[in-house]
């Protein structure tokens, strides 16, 4: 029977300051779930509270049906690892992945068993006779990851798991704990304030801001159709124009730009936003498809090379905008930097906000 893991009205207040604020998540069975934010949004508070370790201040925490506010940790059988890995120093790998298995009184044979069983599945039967001090970091926190799996847990808590590693390990581990996650068919709720771990690796992506959600979707949408501007500023890099929407053109100091993904928004001070790789470099002769008021003239100031992308930064009259292009298409331009370029911002590219 699928269970699925429901937050209702989830609040935590520390002091006289919500940490979490009326939180509304259904989890469910089986899905990878990302809560992505910024230091102090309130995503750890979130998952120590679905842990046991923090007490709800108000709302609920259902599980199966059940509410499980009151119940204590060990009782929740949810696998939880932190970003420190918490190994015991004094014990070897195989040791370390058996603890929660002895406290649960397993029979030895199904402990040897099941803690051979796990590190095959993470790639360490060879180190089990090691200490930790003997592995490098991926492997500890591998060895982490195998313990928190060993009494088969429904629900696997992660904690900003790979931030301690360095980039390459971390892009490896993450691409393997979610193909870990696929095959066991385990619930995983991943913590993190990395917005590419957070894109690559999840089913939904939970973005929160000071304490509430601000969207919640699959990773492409949350980056294509962010719903506001943190979510556009935070997820991804996007260039903003501060101006004057009437009549489907936003008036702002670097022209009249037409936009068409003004939804809802009728007139008033908006913020329209562009995505890097939206932005086109165009010759001296536009084609006519072109909306002849969106194209602008820059300077370029700095190139960076990224491998398949290259990015721009370009000075227009009162800010800097970001162009990603393909390497290849770059390559063929021969443009160099301190250049002038004619940028066009295709109206179907922007996605406009209504300033509070």
């Amino acid at each position: 029977m699928a269970k699925n893991l429901v937050l209702k009205n989830l609040s935590k207040k520390f002091d006289n300051i919500y940490a979490v604020k009326n939180m509304n998540l259904e989890i469910k069975d089986g899905e990878f779930i990302t809560l992505l934010g910024p230091s102090g949004c309130g995503k750890t508070t979130t998952l120590r509270m679905i842990a046991g370790f923090e007490t709800p201040t108000d709302g609920e925490i259902n599980y199966g049906g059940r509410v499980i506010n009151d119940l204590i940790p060990q009782k929740r059988n949810f696998g939880i690892v932190f970003q420190s890995y918490a190994l015991f120093p004094h014990m070897r790998v195989s040791e370390n992945v058996a603890f929660g298995l002895k406290m649960h009184k397993y029979p030895k044979d199904k402990i040897d068993q099941r803690v051979d069983e796990l590190l095959n599945i993470v790639g360490l039967r060879e180190h089990k006779h090691k200490y930790p001090a003997e592995l490098s970091g991926g492997m500890q926190q591998r060895v982490a990851l195998a313990r928190a799996l060993a009494p088969s847990p429904e629900v696997l808590l992660l904690d900003e798991p790979l931030s301690a590693l360095d980039a390459k390990i971390r892009v490896k581990l993450r691409a393997e704990i979610k193909q870990l996650q696929v095959d066991l068919g385990i619930t995983t709720i991943y913590v993190t304030h990395d917005q590419e771990e957070a894109l690559s690796i999840s089913d939904r992506v939970v973005v929160m801001n000071q304490g509430i959600i601000e969207q919640i979707d699959k990773p492409v949408a949350i980056y294509k159709n962010p719903i506001s501007k943190y979510v556009a500023d935070f997820v991804g890099t996007s260039n903003f124009f501060e101006g004057r929407l009437s009549d489907g053109i936003v008036d702002n100091p670097e022209g009249k730009f037409k936009v068409t993904n003004a939804i809802g928004i009728k007139s008033g001070m908006v913020t329209a936003a562009i995505r890097p790789e939206k932005v086109e470099i165009i010759g001296d002769k536009a084609d006519s498809s072109v909306a002849i008021q969106n194209v602008v003239s820059g300077k370029l100031m700095v190139i960076v090379f990224l491998g398949l992308i290259v990015r721009l930064v370009i000075r227009l009259k009162t800010q800097d905008v970001i162009v990603d292009m393909l390497e290849k298409r770059f390559t063929e331009m021969g443009i160099e930097r301190g250049e002038t370029v004619k940028l066009y911002f295709p109206p179907e590219g922007f996605i406009v906000y209504k300033n509070e």
